[in-house]
């Protein structure tokens, strides 16, 4: 239903917050004086009690990249929009390459498309520079329910000037991403292997036995992997470890259950040889390698799963391996508001409806996400029973119990950026992983505080 002209008048007030009622939300107090709507509305009436006549669509532009698939999936919602709200016509500008680079870029030029994607990674960045318009009020004043959708979705996306997860929204979730082991039924019962289980997490030397059965050598080479790359932020978290401290303000990867779960990620591979190394990755990739069954286990989220439907084997999903309660991080795209978008509620109106029920449908129905409304995803139009995988619902287990990925903790990530630069002696196994941690801990601890400094304050 089209909320935007009935939202009008209820709205005027709140965009004076934002300061982008009468052209660019440039806060200048010139704005913030007017109550008057930048929307032009076809039921202006004139001074002798007759009616202008229609005015001409807002035209609005929007950013987003993803395959092909997702490119027909958003095309087709936004026809669908702009039949509903005949007076806003969107552009849709699709990105399929470097789409952060090239928004850095057009941010940085200052004539950003109105909505555009916004990955969690890349959101404290842009809201620390300005660049994303508050959207709390508009959602309240809207149909969307915040009870319904998964917390750990939202607060993401929220920003208090100083630290991510507190503060006004700024901007609503595409998807969420939980991760999840996927396992080739196929392989696993011609070893002679028991499938994981849906309902219990592996512990790490449960994943390492299974692993062992399910890697096949001839001679010194290995001709099939039991497991794939380690997504190792996860088995961090699933050994009880941390990134950081909970202000935010050290650095505590080099905590003995932090470090212990590094090893044994490492381990996996150059011990135990059960997971591919950098080597064997160059001549086939994980995914090449899970889809040609040469590998019996992989980390992946869901959004392979419209790709694995056309395989050829049988596949599941399972928990994250974890030496406790289910654990792990999930990955999230928002859709958030130019801050200086001269039709904020013309671009609110896109969000909520790209983000909101309608488009939560139809993404999920294509199969590659979950829905971001929990009663969404605990109904057929995600489980999508009769289809792969069987146990769909482990993927809303772990939407419900994973956390934000680390690289969203803090609006500056230069910390995160250096740890990544310095591990690689570390998985090439030639540090072990406590020492290489202990040593970068003052130099991360420093990068954290120079790129950090309003949560010193």
């Amino acid at each position: 239903m089209n909320q935007w002209r009935k939202r009008v008048g209820a709205v005027a007030a709140l965009m004076v917050l934002f300061g982008s009622t009468v052209g660019c939300a440039t806060g200048n107090d010139d704005n913030k004086a007017s109550t008057s709507s930048s929307e032009p509305s076809a039921s202006d009436s004139t001074s002798d009690g007759g009616t202008t006549p229609e005015a001409a669509p807002v035209k609005i532009k929007f950013a987003g990249w993803g395959d092909p698939t997702e490119k027909e999936v958003f095309t087709k919602l936004i026809k669908d929009f702009e039949t509903k709200n005949p007076n806003i016509k969107v552009e849709y500008l699709h990105i399929p390459q470097d789409y952060v680079g090239k928004m850095n870029t057009i941010l940085a030029g200052g004539d950003a498309p109105d909505v555009f994607y916004v990955p969690d990674g890349d959101f404290g960045r842009w809201v620390s520079q300005d660049l994303l318009l508050p959207i709390e009020d508009y959602v309240d004043a809207s149909n969307i329910d915040k009870a319904d959708m998964w917390e750990s979705s939202l607060i993401r996306y929220r920003y208090d000037g100083a630290v991510i997860g507190q503060g006004p929204l700024y901007a609503l979730p595409k998807d969420i991403g939980p991760t999840v082991l996927y396992y080739n039924k196929d392989l696993f019962n011609k070893m002679n292997v028991p499938f994981p289980s849906a309902d219990t997490p592996m512990t790490f030397d449960q994943l390492l036995e299974t692993a062992q059965k399910l890697t096949v050598k001839k001679g010194e080479k290995v001709e099939q992997y039991g497991m794939g790359p380690i997504w190792w932020e996860g088995f961090v978290l699933g050994n009880g470890g941390k990134f950081l401290s909970d202000d935010r303000k050290e650095f505590l990867l080099n905590g003995k259950e932090a470090s212990d779960a590094l090893q044994f990620a490492v381990d996996l591979a150059h011990k135990h040889k059960v997971v591919p190394d950098s080597r064997a990755l160059k001549a086939m990739n994980d995914g090449q390698m899970f889809e040609t069954g040469k590998l019996a286990m992989m980390i992946q989220g869901r959004w392979m799963v419209p790709t694995y439907r056309k395989l050829s084997f049988d596949w599941d999903v399972a928990p994250l391996p974890a030496n406790g309660q289910w654990s792990g991080w999930s990955g999230s795209v928002g859709i958030g508001i130019y801050s200086k978008t001269k039709h904020a509620e013309a671009a609110y109106e896109l969000v909520e409806y790209l983000g909101g029920p309608e488009g939560q449908k139809e993404q999920s129905l294509m199969g590659f996400a979950i829905p971001s409304f929990k009663s969404m995803a605990n109904s057929d139009v995600f489980l999508q029973p009769g289809q792969k995988p069987e146990h769909a619902e482990v993927f809303i287990k772990a939407a419900e119990n994973q956390i934000p990925g680390p690289w969203t903790n803090l609006p500056n990530a230069k910390w995160w950026d250096m740890l990544n630069q310095n591990l690689g002696p570390m998985w090439e196994a030639k540090r072990p992983a406590a020492e290489l941690l202990n040593e970068l801990k003052p130099k991360i601890d420093q990068a954290i505080k120079e790129g950090n400094p309003a949560i010193f304050k």
